[in-house]
């Protein structure tokens, strides 16, 4: 049996990151292989998701509302989801020992499939490259490193510069993008090509992730917001989701305010009226749950994580500009046409998997 080890995001308190690092462990351990996530501890991960924010309580010595706000409201929060995400990856992530660096990376795999995910993105390690995910790490002869549906930016990629580019690239053997935009700019800068394929999420069937779900929490009609764009926080685009909701006699639910773990977040998901995003994975799980759902544009070039998707499931029309809220209302989605174009992508995503 073919060994594989999952170098990802396992470790940052993200619904996404956690949930698709589970569902390619499970697509892999259904195609037959033997799958351990490498449990890699990147160092500025660590630092952004660990309750307790030293440099916060630092500053907090000379600045008393500061730190009085972190200790009774931001620090039970912030322990409560990690606790949350720890016992969901000691739960459902088979993984190995916690690795510090890149000579302790186990030898023993046969293949080492770095994504999926931001992985080639600057913004989630601190503006710092990581070698790890790159494939810069030594391994025995006869494996080789793989990668799978890996996501980044056009500006992380302009950053790290074509001669770095070129240079890493070739620790892989295979190497697959989940946006097309990605796989372009990359076969550009390299001259390397590579696939498109889904993100592990879509991987597994609703029936797959409703074995996760829990009991509805939320009895009443709610209309769910997931927003990760610049201008979320601003008045005015309050304002206009508010007004949307009530439009629809819904009541207006912010993903963070009632999801602390990965299950959590599905039961969001699942139970929701309708979901208004700027989260790839907040839109990708509407699709797995068959859920009414509007993608928002951004204007900080992120909204091309799920432009490239929705294109090619045909499903245009659910993104929306942030003016067009006043008038819209929650309309059904063809989703037996979507399912169809969505099948051929994950036979197509499964055949890349089978061949590592």
């Amino acid at each position: 049996m073919k060994r594989v080890g999952i170098i990802t995001f396992h470790r940052a308190n993200n619904f996404g990151a956690v949930l698709q690092c589970y569902a390619l462990q499970e697509t892999l351990k259904k195609l037959g292989y033997k799958v351990q996530v490498i449990d890699y501890r990147e160092p500025y991960t660590e630092l952004i998701y660990n309750p307790v924010r030293w440099d916060i309580m630092m500053q907090g010595l000379t600045r008393p509302r500061l730190l009085a706000g972190y200790l009774f409201k931001v620090f039970p929060e912030r322990l409560k989801r990690s606790i949350q995400y720890n016992r969901f990856r000691k739960q459902y992530l088979n993984c190995t020992k916690p690795i510090f660096q890149h000579e302790q990376i186990p030898l023993d795999f046969d293949t080492y499939l770095i994504g999926s995910d931001q992985m080639w993105s600057l913004h989630p390690t601190g503006n710092r490259l990581e070698p790890i995910y790159f494939g810069d790490f030594i391994v025995r002869e006869g494996s080789d490193i793989q990668g799978y549906a890996i996501s980044s930016t056009i500006e992380s990629l302009n950053v790290i510069g074509r001669s770095t580019l070129v240079k890493y690239i070739k620790n892989f053997k295979r190497i697959s993008f989940r946006e097309k935009t990605i796989r372009d700019e990359v076969e550009r800068m390299t001259d390397r090509k590579g696939e498109v394929v889904l993100d592990p999420s879509l991987l597994l069937s609703c029936d797959e992730w409703d074995r996760l779900t829990a009991k509805r929490v939320i009895q009443t009609s709610y209309i769910l917001t997931y927003f990760l764009h610049e201008n979320a926080s601003s008045l005015d685009f309050q304002r206009k989701i508010k007004d949307f909701a009530q439009n629809q006699h819904a009541k207006l639910i912010n993903i963070f305010d009632v999801a602390y773990s990965p299950i959590a977040f599905l039961n969001a998901i699942k139970y929701a009226n309708c979901i208004l995003a700027t989260s790839f994975h907040a839109i990708a799980f509407s699709i797995l749950f068959q859920k009414p759902f509007y993608a928002l544009k951004s204007n900080d070039g992120k909204d091309i994580r799920y432009i490239n998707l929705m294109n090619e499931i045909g499903l245009q029309s659910r993104f929306i500009d942030e003016d067009e809220l006043s008038n819209l209302k929650i309309l059904s989605i063809d989703y037996e046409n979507v399912n169809l174009r969505l099948e051929d992508l994950k036979n197509r995503s499964l055949k890349y998997l089978k061949s590592l």
